[in-house]
């Protein structure tokens, strides 16, 4: 079964994404791929120092996520170099679903979604769902999404 891939940032929204995405995939019998990304600067040393620098971020952002979670399922994390639109829509090729955070409420709809978001909407290769600014809804006992 193909894995259910969070694109997380380090921002709230990315966290709630992820918390959302927990229950799903432990329902769906799926594991969890966190991504996070850093771009590529002229400079290698200050690039590697970026992503590690980004490592222990995913991890700390995994690891509070995941310790709020009852049953979670198998999940992993990677830094990817990168633009984040590109190495999130490579990696729809092989997810069952990307889910993402909102930056909250706009009239135009590209800042509503965010770039990122909307690159995978339009180029992602499966489902995306980006949570709402606010408490996530999760799947309720029954494994039913509840839709709003």
């Amino acid at each position: 079964m193909k894995p259910v891939l969070v694109g997380v940032d380090g921002s709230r929204q990315s966290q709630r994404a992820l918390a959302w995405a927990l229950p799903y995939a432990a329902q769906t019998g799926s594991a969890v791929e966190v991504i996070m990304t850093v771009r590529r600067t002229t400079d290698s040393a200050e690039t590697h120092a970026m992503v590690r620098e980004a490592e222990a971020m995913l991890s700390a952002l995994t690891e509070d996520v995941l310790a709020a979670a009852e049953n979670p399922p198998p999940v992993s994390y990677e830094v990817v170099v990168g633009d984040p639109a590109v190495v999130l829509v490579n990696a729809s090729r092989n997810a069952e679903l990307i889910v993402l955070g909102s930056h909250g409420m706009s009239s135009i709809r590209n800042v509503a979604l965010g770039s990122v978001s909307t690159a995978c909407i339009r180029m992602g290769s499966c489902p995306v769902l980006v949570i709402p600014a606010g408490k996530p809804e999760l799947p309720d006992a029954d494994g039913e999404l509840a839709l709003g």
